[in-house]
């Protein structure tokens, strides 16, 4: 099945944490019997409200086909992830240029 990854990362992440957290993620799909098809760096932006006392965030977009049944199971771990701030999965998303 199709989904659309979205994550907001804090803003004080170094660079080379911020490319290892992404790593990690592509890492956790693979891991999980799913592939990373895209992914897409959104950079920093406001948020519309503070997340945790933070009011700004780095996003980065993966497009992922994994299993219905994985999916939580990701959602869960990216939760716990130190440097990310908020997760949000959309299914079927699809990048449009």
């Amino acid at each position: 099945m199709r989904y659309e990854l979205t994550i907001a990362l804090k803003p004080d992440l170094a660079p080379d944490k911020s490319k290892k957290t992404i790593g990690e993620i592509e890492e956790a799909v693979q891991k999980l019997g799913g592939k990373t098809t895209q992914t897409e760096s959104l950079g920093m932006k406001s948020l519309a409200y503070s997340i945790k006392g933070i009011s700004q965030a780095s996003f980065g977009r993966f497009q992922l086909e994994i299993g219905p049944d994985k999916i939580r199971d990701l959602r869960r771990q990216l939760e716990r992830e130190e440097g990310i701030i908020r997760v949000l999965v959309i299914k079927g998303g699809a990048i449009v240029k």
